[in-house]
């Protein structure tokens, strides 16, 4: 039976968290802002003309997120563009002081308080506001723990490396907001790269080779900069293509194809956003829920601790505990590394670049309608099993078995991981084994590899699976897909 659409991207980020440094109680919040394309606010509640401290005047708005929003905003004085999130300082709640769960009424809120502070605050010439510039190393090294300055305290502990957007100033709007100033980058993210402008869509043999070179040069920097945040005790939990910015030159070509020389940023440069969710301990809590569904590892989303079936497939006792009781029970909760979050998430973002797909709406084994392909994957003891259902090599799919692994400190390194990606070709095998029952399958490969699929193929239309029947049930369509939702 085939598959008719296999799960592209998605627009819903859960934010499920615990403070393990102090052990606080349990958090739900839907709470990761969402670069997303954002056309039907109400003119009457626009920024657009507002300005700050007479020279940063606010152009358009290029995306809304649960508790900010994001301008283009232009310094008047240097004709120099930034992308200006501004995050509230008090996020909005319900009438019973719980935090709003609910997006398009929050991003209603966020509007509304904002639009009213820019153009009702009586100390200010109309449409402007005088801010205070916040110190960037006092916000890096002594922000960390308060709620509202905690993404930007993680976010400059890294931005120096250029595969992060650099924060330029951070203005203090009173009691209202914060207001970050960032690189812009005018393609967009790579969500709109992939599946707007197909960056990645070949068109010829020869195309191919540089297209695959482009991917590989991608990948690279992703797993150089999630390196680097490590290193520095950074963890982003959100990787997804919505938080990649993108400068891409369309016209440049290559000298030099070795795989010495694969990261070339004269060629594309990508770059990190949105560390709302980024941790700073490099050990996470089993029933921490944190990230967006479909990057998540399967650890972000059940609770190994209570569940008997993954008790049989990793060996918890491994694993740090801490044993927690209130009035009524008493469990162990476990503690995995937090870069094993990020690295699923990578292979998942190598998937989309490589596929334009997702495997998987989420990573969880309940065999329940669309989670029938994770279930079957885990479960299903047969290695071959995205190999089938996406135009990959044998080695490629052979990289991602080793990263989509239940037990968290299983998974490749990074060092590992970077090692065999500039030695694995994506789509083709240099020798092919006599499999016969594969051979249909990679003769499908080959040919859509050589030939290239047409671009409507290429983003909505899997291969067929004929193996798998059990996967059907994960044909449902996730939205229209038409973007971006808003």
């Amino acid at each position: 039976m085939p598959l008719s659409i296999i799960p592209i991207f998605d627009d819903t980020s859960l934010d499920n968290y615990e403070d393990i440094d102090n052990n606080s109680t349990l958090i739900h919040n839907n709470s990761t802002p969402v670069m997303q394309q954002y056309h039907n606010s109400s003119p009457s509640m626009s920024l657009d003309g507002c300005y700050i401290n007479g020279n940063i005047r606010f152009v358009k708005k290029i995306g809304a997120g649960t508790f900010g929003l994001i301008y283009l905003v232009e310094d008047t004085l240097t004709q120099t563009l930034y992308a200006a999130k501004l995050i509230l300082k008090k996020p909005p709640r319900n009438s019973n002081g719980t935090k709003s769960q609910d997006i398009a009424v929050n991003k209603k809120f966020i509007q509304e308080q904002l639009y009213m502070y820019f153009h009702n605050k009586e100390d200010a010439s109309p449409k402007n506001i005088v801010a205070d510039e916040l110190p960037l190393e006092f916000l890096k090294t002594q922000c960390g723990d308060c709620t509202f300055l905690k993404e930007i305290s993680s976010h400059l502990q890294v931005h120096e490396h250029p595969n992060v957007t650099t924060i330029h100033k951070v203005l203090n709007l009173s009691k209202m907001a914060v207001v970050i100033l960032m690189d812009y980058c005018h393609q967009g993210d790579l969500f709109h790269n992939i599946i707007d402008n197909q960056i990645f869509v070949s068109t010829s043999d020869v195309d191919r080779i540089d297209k695959q070179l482009l991917m590989k040069n991608v990948i690279l920097q992703l797993i150089d900069v999630i390196k680097y945040c490590q290193q520095k005790s950074i963890f982003h939990c959100d990787l997804k293509p919505e938080n990649i910015m993108v400068n891409y030159n369309p016209h440049y070509k290559r000298t030099n194809h070795s795989k010495s020389h694969i990261v070339d940023y004269n060629e594309i440069q990508i770059m990190l956003i949105d560390f709302g969710l980024a941790m700073d301990n490099p050990l996470i809590c089993c029933n921490v829920c944190r990230g967006s569904s479909f990057y998540m590892a399967p650890e972000r989303i059940t609770n190994y601790t209570g569940s008997n079936l993954i008790k049989t497939l990793v060996d918890l006792s491994k694993y740090q505990s801490v044993e927690m009781c209130d009035s009524k029970h008493c469990n162990s909760n476990k503690y995995f590394p937090t870069i094993a979050g990020d690295i699923w998430s990578l292979a998942v973002l190598f998937i989309n670049i490589t596929c334009s797909r997702n495997p998987w709406p989420i990573a969880s084994i309940d065999s329940i309608n669309d989670r029938q392909v994770f279930h079957n994957y885990i479960l299903g003891n047969n290695p071959s099993v995205l190999r089938d259902i996406l135009p990959i090599s044998r080695q490629f799919n052979d990289l991602l078995n080793k990263i989509f692994v239940m037990d968290p400190s299983s998974r490749l390194s990074l060092d590992e991981i970077e090692k065999e990606i500039k030695n694995t070709d994506f789509f083709n095998d240099e020798l092919l084994d006599d499999d016969e029952d594969n051979d249909e399958v990679r003769d499908e490969v080959i040919a859509y590899n050589n030939v290239g699929p047409s671009p409507a193929d290429s983003l909505f239309s899997p291969k067929n699976c004929s193996s798998h029947s059990s996967f059907s049930s994960s044909t449902q369509r996730i939205g229209s897909f038409q973007g971006k939702a808003t």
